[in-house]
Formats: structure tokens, C-alpha cells, sequence
């Protein structure tokens, strides 16, 4: 995560009026900028696409859905023996519904507290994407299970909470909850009635900060398919601080 970047303009040409971790000096919760966590995943992509922040090659939301859609398609042709290319048509519709994801969750919001990444779990174009976000959470007194959901008021049934181990950082708790959709026009999620959530969180030892992967959809089936993939997108997940120096089992070196 780069919590260095510019703040958004206003549609007028303003600013936004939020100042970043950059011009602070720190994180809103008092992090030094050399101190704050990043989560860096590798991830399949013949599974995942990650949304970029704009700048550099990707100027726009626009841009990025017009340049992802052929590719997404052409490797998943390439990928699934038999299977034949849609046409221009649907490389256009994927097109426009990429761009719609960029300009929801691309780019950086300088009113979070912290930078979330969001990537789509799309391993076949032909079906919607789930939405997964990726953020480490300074929060001082928040906890690993605050963080997952174990609590969660919201949760229409007591959501199962499981332990989970990655190589890279040891024991993560993975929370499973559902619940109703309080707001039909969510646009993280793109039907009515239940969804489910599927949450993961890591607690940085020795420091305020948990890792949280977030992922939700309405379509039940397709998260149960999903979960393999979704565990082993968790585990690619390695830390590191801004200027690279790898954050090796959560503990910084020569903190």
C-alpha cells in the first residue's frame, strides 16, 4: 500500500480537504510513515485482478477496464481448453463493468484512516466478480477479533469462526458470517436478500496494527466454490514497510 500519493481532486478542481499521511507525517492513529505496515500479495492471476490507483499508465477507470477486458479473456480462453472467445461484444461489456469497479475502488481516498486495495476474484469472465479488499488496520485498541467479525450484531446467525495458518505469518482467525443486506444499492455486492461475508485477520505482534482480507457476495454457492481459492490467496500475503524492508513473521527488524 502507498499512502504517499496525492489526494483526489473535486469534481469543481478542489481539494478534497482530507490530508494524507504524507503531509502529516503519521497515520490518523499516530503511526511514523517509515513504521506504517503494508500487505503485499502475490496473487494468481489467472484468478485475481488487482485494481490500480490512477496515475502513470493508468490515467482512468476508463483506460484500465478497455486494457483489462481482452486480456482477462484472452487468458481465460487460453487457460480453459475448448473454450471459445466471446467476441467484441462481451470483451465491451466486461469492459465497462471493469471501469465501474475502478472507479468505485480504484485509485486512493484520503478520508480512510488507511489505504484499502481491493482486488475481483474472477476466475471465469462469464460470472460477477468478488469483491475482495486487503488493508492493515492501525487502529490501537482494535482487536483480531473485532477486526473479523466474531461479534458481528449484524450476523442473522452466529458466524463460525475457524483458525487459519499462513507460512509467511503464523495464525490468522477466518470468520464466515451472513447477514441481511441492509441497503440494496451496496455496491459491493450486486443482488438483494442474504450475502455472505468471509473475513480473515492477522494481529502484527508487538504492534497496533491487524491485517484484514474482506471478501462478500450474494451468490452463496459461488463463495463455498470460492473458498479454496480464497484461502490461498491469503497465504501469498507477506508485510513489508514503505521503503521495502520485509516485515518477516509480523515482527520488524531491530524494532
Amino acid at each position: 500500500m502507498n499512502l504517499f500519493r496525492q489526494k483526489h481532486d473535486a469534481p469543481d478542481g478542489s481539494r478534497t480537504g482530507c490530508p494524507t499521511a504524507g503531509e502529516l507525517g503519521h497515520s490518523q492513529f499516530g503511526t511514523p510513515l517509515n513504521q506504517i505496515i503494508h500487505a503485499d500479495v502475490d496473487y494468481d492471476f489467472r484468478c485475481w485482478i488487482g485494481i490500480p490507483s490512477w496515475g502513470g499508465h493508468w490515467k482512468d477507470p476508463q483506460q484500465w477496464g478497455e486494457e483489462t477486458a481482452p486480456i482477462t479473456w484472452g487468458a481465460w480462453v487460453e487457460t480453459n481448453p475448448g473454450a471459445e472467445h466471446p467476441g467484441d461484444e462481451a470483451v465491451a461489456e466486461t469492459a465497462l463493468k471493469f471501469a465501474v469497479y475502478g472507479a468505485q475502488f480504484g485509485g486512493f481516498d484520503p478520508s480512510r484512516p488507511f489505504e484499502i486495495v481491493t482486488y475481483l476474484y474472477l476466475p471465469d469472465p462469464r460470472q460477477s466478480a468478488i469483491v475482495t479488499r486487503v488493508w492493515v488496520d492501525d487502529h490501537p485498541d482494535l482487536t483480531v477479533e473485532e477486526a473479523a467479525g466474531v461479534d458481528d450484531p449484524e450476523a442473522i446467525e452466529k458466524p463460525a469462526v475457524e483458525q487459519f495458518r499462513t507460512d509467511a505469518l503464523g495464525r490468522w482467525l477466518k470468520v464466515t458470517r451472513h447477514a441481511s443486506l441492509a441497503d440494496p444499492d451496496d455496491a459491493d455486492r450486486h443482488d438483494t436478500g442474504i450475502f455472505i461475508s468471509l473475513r480473515y485477520a492477522f494481529k502484527v505482534p508487538d504492534r497496533p496494527a491487524v491485517v484484514i482480507v474482506s471478501a462478500s457476495t450474494t451468490e452463496l454457492e459461488r463463495m463455498a466454490a470460492a473458498q479454496d481459492d480464497l484461502d490461498d490467496f491469503v497465504r501469498t500475503i507477506t508485510l513489508s514497510l514503505a521503503d521495502g524492508t520485509p516485515v518477516a513473521g509480523g515482527k520488524i527488524p531491530g524494532a
